[in-house]
């Protein structure tokens, strides 16, 4: 006696079978298909993402291998979006048994909305093995059927759709992980098409449109023009995935707020490559066309001379030219981001306030030549404490310079001295004539008609060397800059290292060490836990992270992000 639901799955393997089989070919039917030229940059899979998706990420097959990691026993490829795999995972899918066997050297992940019920996320699979990607559709959709879910069949513009609401009792995922702008799949729709792709999307709606913009190139984001102008200008030659961002939109959806002043920057482009022990990431920010990019000037840096003055353990340095032009392109890019601005704007005004300083106005725009600030071992930047922390250790050099803005420099600091009642004292260390900002501060008397005393209460220190003027926090600070010597940070290996794959001319250099800035930064930047969060192996390896920009034209500007592992 032959049961019902034998029947029933033999009749669904038929009807899916020829679903399959039927993506295949779709061209032949006489609706005529659109012509497929290969794309001009970019991934192929691009001509399926809207050109209004928030978010692209393709990998190369490079990536599915990344040396660094290779390692890890979680699997490699699964690093590069730990939640497209949770999200897979949440519909029932593993990537690394269901979908790595026979996808090819192409894998693209799209967010199409952030509508906050449900976005829309699309995965194009470019197939290696098309007879294998057809026997895991089939499995997974007779799988489906055997928890009793409804398969929907759906002929489509030409193409086989196949979807279904998700069985929770398949879900697999810890979908806590996830941040807040992704929610679990709920429902899922597959299909072929032409025999090289295989399309997964969470909404039936996204996976027709997906086919819709395959068929007219207008509306592709491999046509939109800040896609093309991203993805032109990234240089890097050994890349092992793309990203793209629409700024506009994303920014929002993850912060929750929304900015009466139109952003900066449009778009970003990021192209991904291994380089040694580490990632490289280049960078191309696309800006508004109505907040044209203030032209900046690069130069050809060597490590700044200051840099032999730095201790080899520091764990935060910046490093280049002209801060006052850095920090009229930094104010100019916050513009539209007001979480960010305010953040940076209150640090810097707090931090200036205690010392009686004004950093943004007096200041940055007055150091013209070469500078190096350094956060010193053991310390808690002031930059990054709230509230400040007066005792943190620091180190400032700046090239003197013949300029005006130089003299004007000199003449604030003494300006500043003479409004706190400080006054200068000389000093030997190290060898070397110093100088200390300091007060003098009476001490109380034991009894009525006993000699006042005083005692020297040190605020500040610096030096000039050569043509660098050195401040520090504190004489003992400023004596590990002259003790410096070999174990300088311009000599050290893991410094070295972290700027090698810096291309010149550039603006400059920072410069983290992971490990002790790690913490500092989780407390005081809560994005840095949801960054760690998905993508736990990554930030578990990083030791350090350094960053190189390189200047701006009207609307592109270009930088390079070096995450090294160890």
């Amino acid at each position: 006696m032959v049961k019902l639901r034998s029947v029933f799955l033999l009749l669904f393997a038929s009807v899916l079978a020829l679903f399959l089989c039927g993506g295949m070919a779709w061209a032949l039917e006489s609706e005529p298909a659109s012509p497929q030229p290969e794309p001009e940059l970019g991934p192929a899979s691009a001509h399926f993402i809207p050109n209004t998706a928030p978010l692209m990420v393709s990998l190369s097959g490079s990536s599915s291998s990344f040396k660094p990691l290779e390692n890890e026993t979680t699997g490699t490829a699964a690093q590069w979006s730990e939640i497209p795999a949770l999200l897979l995972a949440s519909a029932g899918m593993d990537y690394q048994k269901d979908i790595r066997s026979w996808g090819s050297d192409e894998m693209t992940f799209a967010l199409t909305n952030v509508e906050r019920d449900q976005p829309g996320y699309l995965l194009v699979v470019k197939t290696r093995n098309s007879r294998d990607a057809d026997a895991f559709l089939e499995r997974f959709w007779q799988q489906q059927a055997e928890t009793g879910e409804t398969i929907r069949f759906e002929r489509y513009a030409g193409v086989d759709l196949i979807s279904a609401r998700v069985s929770s009792s398949l879900a697999a995922a810890q979908t806590s992980q996830l941040p807040s702008l992704f929610k679990p799949i709920r429902s899922l729709a597959t299909a072929k098409v032409e025999d090289r792709f295989v399309l997964v999307t969470n909404q039936r709606q996204v996976l027709q449109q997906a086919v819709d913009t395959l068929k007219k190139p207008d509306s592709q984001l491999a046509k939109q023009a800040d896609y093309q102008k991203a993805i032109a200008t990234l240089t890097q030659k050994q890349q092992s995935s793309l990203a793209y961002v629409n700024l506009e939109q994303l920014i929002p959806a993850l912060s929750g707020q929304s900015s009466t002043t139109p952003s900066t920057y449009r778009s970003l482009g990021v192209a991904l490559g291994e380089y040694r022990q580490g990632l490289l990431a280049e960078t191309a920010l696309i800006a508004n066309p109505d907040r044209p990019l203030p032209p900046v000037q690069t130069h050809p840096l060597d490590p700044t001379p200051a840099l032999s003055y730095f201790p080899g353990n520091s764990p935060l340095v910046v490093s280049g030219s002209n801060l006052g032009q850095l920090w009229s392109q930094i104010n100019q890019d916050l513009q539209g981001y007001p979480g960010i601005q305010s953040w940076v704007e209150h640090t810097l005004a707090d931090w200036g306030k205690e010392r009686g300083v004004k950093l943004t106005s007096k200041i940055f725009p007055r150091v013209d030549g070469s500078y190096t600030w350094a956060l010193l071992p053991e310390s808690l930047s002031p930059a990054l404490s709230t509230p400040p922390r007066s005792g943190a250790d620091w180190l400032f050099a700046y090239e003197q310079t013949n300029s005006d803005q130089a003299q004007q420099l000199q003449n604030y600091l003494s300006e500043v001295a003479s409004q706190q009642d400080l006054g200068t004292s000389p000093f030997e260390l190290a060898g070397k004539k110093v100088y200390a900002w300091t007060r003098l501060v009476s001490q109380n008397m034991d009894s009525p008609g006993s000699p006042l005393t005083f005692k020297t209460e040190v605020t500040g220190a610096y030096a000039n060397l050569d043509n660098q003027k050195v401040l520090a926090s504190s004489p003992e600070a400023l004596g590990l800059a002259l003790d410096a010597g070999n174990s300088a940070l311009s000599n050290q290996r893991s410094f070295q290292d972290a700027i090698a794959p810096f291309e010149q001319p550039n603006q400059g250099v920072l410069y983290l060490d992971w490990p002790v800035m790690r913490p500092i930064l989780k407390k005081n930047l809560p994005v840095i836990s949801k960054l760690e969060t998905n993508a736990q192996t990554l930030f578990s390896k990083l030791r350090t992270l350094s960053i190189s920009s390189y200047g701006e034209t009207p609307d592109v500007q270009h930088s390079q992000w070096y995450l090294r592992f160890g």
